[in-house]
């Protein structure tokens, strides 16, 4: 999915020869040149004014979004709510490209009394993530049973808008991290001329019922995992209202705060093909890591038939809260002062926050 950009450039040249000499009204010269100049600023002034029309124009979407409801057999590894006895509302969500067969990306999800979309799993069927990483419904079900077991109904989980949705409506504990402008979704470079209008069809999509209060706390949440372990731990106490606080975070998190904060995050990946021999895989990548010279952190996640190297691209990003939480190769969460590892699966670290026990009542 790379677009190829081919410029022409084409020249042509004009000579005017006149000898003799021209009685008034037969045709000079300089009238024709007059008027053939008034042609091209006519002409120019008509390419001006279609350009304009064109960037005045919303931009097309590369892709179109279908709807159709979902199979039961497709999410019963997992414990939805029911409305008044009746079955849960799931949907199935398909991205489609022009000239590619099948979808570039599907989510199963379901969508609250107050209209919230909340994405239940994510399925990518190209290279490049389409908005989200891959994540399956019976992964997303063994780590809400985790919350339940591990997270009091009392106390709060902070974690990215649309992990906080899945806490809420799966795992039934408090996570009011939400954001009307959907940050953190990665979009394709395929679809980088297109960025504007995939963005605001995307927001309008999956934030559209996010309240500004909730939207604001999120940015302090965003600032709090961009910033040193310290100053982020005191940052995301303040959005406990007093309360225990959980943080749940994703392997996948740290680009979606590269694209949200990309002055703070430089990150990049690889993938490296394992046709099911993670022995050699690894070796491999090992050996790639060596040739490289990498002196910046990484992570290593099997994904599918690959293994994909994430890798800082200089030092400071290695210094973030985020950075610290998830498994790159400087970090350990047995090392954290602030932050108690409770449960990990996969790509999902969730830690209780030290210090943050709830008050006692004076009543």
């Amino acid at each position: 999915m790379t677009p190829d950009n081919t410029n022409a450039n084409s020249s042509s040249d004009a000579t005017y020869h006149a000898s003799g000499p021209v009685k008034s009204g037969s045709g000079h010269p300089g009238r024709g040149l007059f008027w053939l100049a008034v042609g091209m600023v006519v002409v120019g002034l008509a390419i001006i004014g279609v350009a304009l029309t064109s960037m005045l124009q919303p931009q097309p979407l590369p892709y179109e979004r279908t709807t159709s409801k979902a199979e039961p057999a497709s999410y019963q590894a997992v414990t939805l709510p029911e409305a008044k006895g009746a079955k849960p509302d799931v949907e199935r969500v398909e991205w489609h490209t022009p000239n590619v067969r099948g979808p570039v990306a599907a989510s199963l999800i379901m969508r609250e009394n107050n209209g919230r979309v909340v994405p239940l799993d994510w399925q990518n069927f190209v290279t490049d993530p389409v908005f989200f990483a891959d994540l399956s419904i019976g992964e997303v079900s063994k780590v809400m049973a985790a919350i339940r077991k591990h997270v009091s109904e009392d106390a709060v989980v902070l974690s990215w808008w649309d992990l906080s949705r899945k806490i809420h409506l799966i795992a039934g504990r408090q996570a009011p991290l939400d954001d009307s402008l959907a940050r953190g979704l990665q979009i394709p470079a395929a679809w980088s001329d297109s960025r504007e209008a995939v963005q605001r069809e995307e927001r309008a999509f999956w934030g559209k019922t996010a309240t500004k209060s909730a939207s604001d706390s999120f940015s302090t949440f965003i600032d709090a995992l961009a910033n040193d372990e310290e100053h982020g731990a005191e940052v995301l106490r303040s959005l406990g209202a007093n309360s225990e606080v959980f943080i749940a975070v994703h392997l996948s998190d740290i680009w979606k705060l590269a694209a949200s904060r990309p002055n703070k995050i430089g990150i990049a990946y690889r993938d490296f093909p394992s046709a099911g021999l993670a022995h050699g895989v690894i070796k491999t990548v090992r050996q790639w890591i060596a040739d490289k010279k990498m002196t910046f952190p990484y992570a290593i996640e099997p994904i599918g038939n690959a293994v994909r190297v994430h890798y800082f691209t200089d030092g400071s990003s290695s210094n973030t809260l985020l950075a610290k939480l998830l498994p790159f190769s400087e970090s350990n969460p047995l090392l954290l002062k602030n932050f108690e590892l409770v449960y990990q699966h996969r790509g999902f670290w969730i830690y209780k926050l030290r210090g943050a026990e709830p008050r006692m009542s004076t009543r």
